[in-house]
């Protein structure tokens, strides 16, 4: 009789190999965010070419401003709230409220139009807004899709859980738990919560990670994240998040890029022959209008 050992394959922890601080700049209708990427040392985390961080702030009455109407094309954004409530129309005839703990995909492909800001009561009577919204590119070859757009309620998002904290999973897979959104780059998307003293430990085997602290102190092997700022973790398959406070983390990864990439704006393409007619079709009103 022959014994059969299976073999288990040791995990690998990440580690932090570089850092940076998000800066600060004006978005939409002048409001302002901390963008972690991209910054002067590269222009992705795997498939994500972009991150703003917008709050937390106070809105006082009649002063909270959005993203009036506005192009997209040649990638999806992907939007989190974590507090206030966001208005989102776009040319496809969509129009929805996303409320805290819920996430807007929409993949503009070949050119949409939409508009996001604070719905009518924060407007009239002020309140807090909390978020991050993130680019993702499209692949070469499909960047002339159709435009799609879609609505992930709290419901629909898996939360796992640790020691005094959580981890939301809106993309990848972690823990063997799947994001509800499946897209090109093998997108990894998580938000983590940890309270002060907790700690959590996520499985996850994405080529390229990023952890971005919004509020609190991330920590990890006790080397610490302050808000506003982004580590790249290097190569791996786990990473425990620890903190002192209470914290609001997320992160991301992927694929790296497939090809380069031409932006202007909100377009984004391969080569300057695209990234021309993109902007051609958008002055002929071939993104239609909300």
């Amino acid at each position: 009789m022959t014994a059969v050992i299976a073999e288990k394959t040791a995990l690998t922890r990440r580690a932090i190999i570089s850092r940076h601080a998000a800066f600060r700049t004006l978005e939409g209708d002048r409001f302002e965010v901390r963008r972690a990427i991209p910054s002067k040392a590269y222009e992705a985390v795997g498939p994500f070419i972009f991150l703003d961080h917008f709050g937390p702030i106070e809105f006082l009455p009649g002063d909270a401003k959005g993203a009036s109407a506005h192009p997209h094309a040649g990638i999806e954004t992907l939007t989190l709230l974590l507090e206030g409530r966001s208005v989102h129309k776009d040319s496809l005839g969509n129009t929805s409220v996303m409320q805290p703990g819920e996430v807007q995909w929409m993949r503009a492909g070949r050119g949409i139009i939409h508009d996001e800001g604070p719905d009518e009561d924060i407007q009239r009577t002020g309140g807090r807004n909390h978020g991050i919204q993130l680019w993702l590119n499209m692949p070469k070859g499909q960047k002339h899709g159709d435009p799609l757009y879609r609505h992930f309620l709290a419901a629909d998002i898996t939360v796992i859980y640790g020691d005094k904290a959580s981890a939301r999973i809106v993309a990848g897979t972690v823990n063997a738990v799947t994001g509800p959104l499946n897209s090109t780059g093998a997108p990894v998307v998580v938000h983590a919560s940890v309270k002060a003293g907790g700690s959590i430990t996520l499985g996850i085997a994405a080529r390229e990670l990023a952890v971005y602290t919004m509020t609190g102190l991330a920590l990890i092997d006790e080397q610490g994240i302050a808000p506003g700022e982004l580590v790249r973790l290097g190569p791996g398959d786990t990473l425990t998040l620890t903190s002192d406070q209470d914290s609001e983390i997320l992160l991301v990864g992927g694929d790296p890029l497939d090809a380069p990439i031409v932006r202007h704006g909100p377009f984004v393409m391969n080569t300057i022959d695209e990234l021309e007619q993109t902007v051609r079709d958008y002055y002929a009103g071939r993104m239609g209008r909300i």
